[in-house]
């Protein structure tokens, strides 16, 4: 699989988190948690909501609609009323830039 440039390592700081578009792939959240960079899906299992407009923190996304949560690092449910994973993606860091390296 091709990686995928999306931005700059050093742009996100500790807890923030933006919704970024990559060709060929749904809609995504990149966020930086626990000193690292994840990359997850941007729509919530539960409902219509863009992860990106929630929260960050403890190593989970809060969804903005009903507050349900999901860990950063593995897309499992945290919180309810969300039950269903979310996907996740590999990440690579090379010379400061953040690619997509395919789904995990």
């Amino acid at each position: 699989m091709d990686l995928v440039r999306i931005g700059k390592a050093d742009d996100l700081q500790e807890g923030e988190i933006r919704r970024v578009s990559v060709p060929g792939y749904e809609p995504l959240a990149l966020c930086r948690s626990g000193g690292r960079l994840h990359l997850f899906a941007d729509m919530c299992s539960h409902g219509m909501a863009s992860l990106s407009e929630g929260e960050v923190a403890d190593g989970q996304v809060f969804c903005p609609f009903h507050g349900g949560g999901f860990d950063v690092a593995t897309g499992m449910p945290t919180e309810r009323p969300c039950t269903i994973p979310i996907n996740v993606y590999a990440l690579v860091e090379r010379d400061g830039d953040v690619l997509v390296a395919g789904k995990m």
